[in-house]
């Protein structure tokens, strides 16, 4: 997933939190991490006898826009939700589907039902009862005309009657939606409780993966009571989550911090770490700071810091790097001129150095790639050409030849007109290590075409909400995608088909839906598999955007943290270990540093 990613390294990392000593005003770092400290070698861990209460602290770049579980889609929202709430079931750091809130589940044996036993006594974390409703709620929730700001509603396209909500709710204005008709359309949705404890789903047609979409978002209980005193903004009050994870969040500043508490309602056991502290700071080097002082437990690693990290023993023996299902593409948007020309978008994918970015800016962390399914899961090709791949002299060929040369280019000397191709702008997050990054882009892109670009960075929480609409989206922009589940379908047909995430790109290409429809109902795996290599082909054949590298988990962890380690998951992203035993992870307070939080 998972989870659309903007990528810096990627967002950053995210935090767990909990509390035995469960107090209103978490404690805090120390040291607040404000601005950047001078460089520091990493703190000898000295025992911190006073220290009673088990913290991890999570470094972290952008804070979340959004933290609604039928609204979110970046993943360093989702990891947050991960925490705080429970789907139907959840995927263990090897991919494996695991019970959850579903403590058993049946397929009919035409495959078009299933059905949710739900645990009896679940409990969300003040206490009150969760049953089948809660369950129906949030996949009603999913494809409501009435929510807006809906991202991910692709995820249950396959339910009997989605479609047909979406499709209305796209089509009508919400102050014109007409009442029944909705309830007709809701009528005819394939999500019902058949009693208290049972959830049954009818899908169109039977297929061999929804269950992965059973562990998403959004089958995430969302508290009706909370929603209903405030449908569009509840998410931003603490006490409005009352979910059924592992923790709950106790307090959420807004672009500094949100802390969460061990719920001792959860159906799996108390956690055994106390509290989990995202803390945010848009500057990456104030984080690494940050960790070397002992006032962060974990952060994701910046290339830029590799050097470093290996020439200082305690940070070596600390640092942790394993595959990601990720893949980096600088992305276009299609109904901007020039990209909305196929033409250009084949030349910008020609001029872009991956070779030398993948080595240069991120320091051979990462490999070139032309493709979009990266390798490790079902169906890539990574021996395969996927779309064009760098080559400086057929770029300026591919837009001298369709309309864009200069009056003075010549066949031994083509020249491309800047004019034509209008003004042309790069936007990414206000970071000084993604102004680094987008200013190699973009002397890459005016040493070649010899034509001016603008650098346009934003604030890091607006760069994530501009990108999720096809109006905002910027012209140029490093985007990509962490798998959310182990199978093709969630990197084809989750991304992808008309109005899904691709929407937000301006892309759309029915041929590729009809195949990708197919391919998501061949039962057969090995058939399926071939189905989605050809529809992949066919994506990358119209370009729509440049593919440029696939990439690692990198993380920094402190040795007191105790199983985060054990579990890597290619999944993660955002933080070590996040699809691991979290209610079984430590930390030895005999290890932590002495400006470790006491209370």
């Amino acid at each position: 997933m998972r989870k659309l990613v903007w990528v810096a390294g990627l967002i950053a990392a995210l935090v767990w939190i909990l509390s035995a000593c469960s107090s209103p005003t978490p404690s805090v770092p120390t040291a607040p991490l404000t601005s950047a400290p001078q460089l520091t070698s990493a703190p000898a861990q000295s025992t911190s006898p006073a220290a009673s209460i088990k913290v991890l602290r999570i470094g972290v770049t952008t804070y979340p826009d959004i933290i609604d579980p039928q609204k979110s889609s970046v993943v360093g929202e989702v990891n947050v939700l991960q925490l705080a709430y429970e789907g139907l079931v959840r995927l263990d750091e090897k991919g494996n589907i695991q019970p959850a809130a579903s403590d058993q589940w049946q397929t009919s044996p035409d495959g078009k039902l299933i059905q949710f036993h739900i645990r009896n006594g679940l409990k969300r974390s003040d206490g009150s009862p969760l049953a089948c409703a809660d369950f129906e709620y949030a996949l009603k929730r999913e494809v409501d005309p009435y929510t807006t700001g809906r991202l991910y509603t692709s995820l249950v396209l396959d339910i009997k009657g989605a479609q047909a909500l979406i499709d209305y709710s796209d089509k009508t204005e919400p102050d014109k939606l007409d009442k029944q008709q909705v309830d007709a359309l809701y009528a005819d949705y394939g999500v019902h409780c058949l009693d208290g404890q049972t959830l049954q789903v009818e899908l169109i047609s039977p297929i061999g993966f929804w269950e992965y979409i059973a562990s998403t978002w959004v089958t995430f209980p969302t508290d009706r009571r909370s929603v209903n005193k405030d449908p569009n903004t509840w998410w931003t009050k603490a006490e409005n989550h009352i979910g059924n994870g592992p923790f709950r969040i106790v307090q959420i500043e807004e672009g500094k911090r949100i802390i969460l508490e061990a719920n001792p309602n959860y159906w799996g056991g108390r956690p055994k770490i106390d509290r989990i502290e995202f803390i945010y700071n848009t500057d990456n080097q104030v984080l690494f700071e940050g960790y070397k002082k002992g006032e962060l437990d974990l952060i994701a690693v910046l290339p830029e810091w590799l050097a470093e990290i290996q020439n200082t023993p305690s940070l070596q023996a600390s640092y942790v790097r394993y595959p990601a299902a990720e893949v980096t593409s600088f992305a276009f948007n299609n109904t901007r001129k020039p990209f909305d020309d196929k033409n250009v978008r084949v030349a910008f994918s020609e001029l872009l150095d991956r070779a030398g970015y993948s080595n240069d800016v991120n320091k051979g962390t990462t490999t070139p790639y032309t493709r979009w399914i990266p390798p490790g899961v079902p169906g890539a090709q990574p021996d395969k050409l996927g779309v064009p791949d760098t080559n400086f002299a057929a770029a300026i060929k591919t837009l001298v030849d369709n309309g864009y040369a200069a009056p003075d280019s010549t066949p031994d000397k083509p020249k491309v007109d800047c004019f034509k191709l209008g003004d042309l702008k790069l936007t990414y997050p206000a970071r000084p290590v993604e102004h680094a990054r987008a200013s190699y882009i973009a002397n890459n892109i005016q040493r070649v075409l010899g034509c001016p670009i603008t650098l346009d960075p934003v604030d890091a929480t607006v760069y994530s909400d501009l990108i999720k609409d096809v109006k905002t989206n910027p012209q140029i922009s490093r985007q990509g995608w962490l798998e959310d589940y182990p199978h093709p379908q969630n990197w084809l047909t989750i991304y992808w088909v008309c109005g899904s995430f691709s929407k937000r790109y301006g892309y759309c290409n029915p041929k590729l839906d009809q195949m990708l429809k197919d391919a998501d109902q061949t039962l057969d795996f090995e058939q399926a598999i071939r189905k989605y290599k050809a529809a992949e082909d066919l994506l990358l054949n119209d370009v729509p955007g440049a593919m440029a590298y696939y990439g690692q988990n990198m993380f920094l962890i402190a040795p007191y943290v105790l199983g985060p380690k054990q579990h890597t998951s290619s999944e993660d992203g955002i933080w070590l270990g996040s699809y691991g035993p979290i209610t079984q992870y430590d930390i030895d307070l005999s290890k932590v540093p002495a400006n470790y939080p006491k209370r």
